[in-house]
């Protein structure tokens, strides 16, 4: 099983990604003193969540596309399980990437990436 599950975004429930990783990083405010000693501040602790699919149906990417994309809210509640745990970040939505494939008459789409970034 999966370290990470996605439960929900924006309250839509999307298809498992293939591959989902999280990276965290501090958001920092660096300078120098006038010693010539350099000090960095700490201002968040922040999450980004990698997205990848290998194969999405057309309905399973428009989904996507409408719980990352909202016309009149740039940032949204992301729900997950991290080992077990229900957590929430409340993120905005990077660049998504995917390359459009038909079979049979049916749109798929392939190497979907994306990312959501904590606000």
């Amino acid at each position: 099983t999966m370290a990470y599950m996605i439960r929900d975004i924006r309250g839509i429930v999307v298809k498992q990604p293939s591959e989902l990783e999280i990276e965290t990083f501090n958001l920092t405010k660096g300078g120098r003193l006038a010693s010539g000693k350099m000090t960095i501040d700490i201002i968040a602790k922040k999450r980004k969540f990698y997205f990848a699919y290998e194969v999405l149906s057309g309905p399973e990417f428009d989904k996507i596309r409408l719980a990352i994309d909202h016309p009149d809210y740039a940032f949204f509640p992301l729900n997950y399980r991290d080992n077990n745990v229900d957590k929430t970040a409340i993120v905005y939505a990077g660049a998504i990437k995917a390359r459009r494939f038909r079979t049979d008459g049916i749109w798929y789409w392939r190497d979907v990436k994306f990312d959501l970034i904590e606000q």
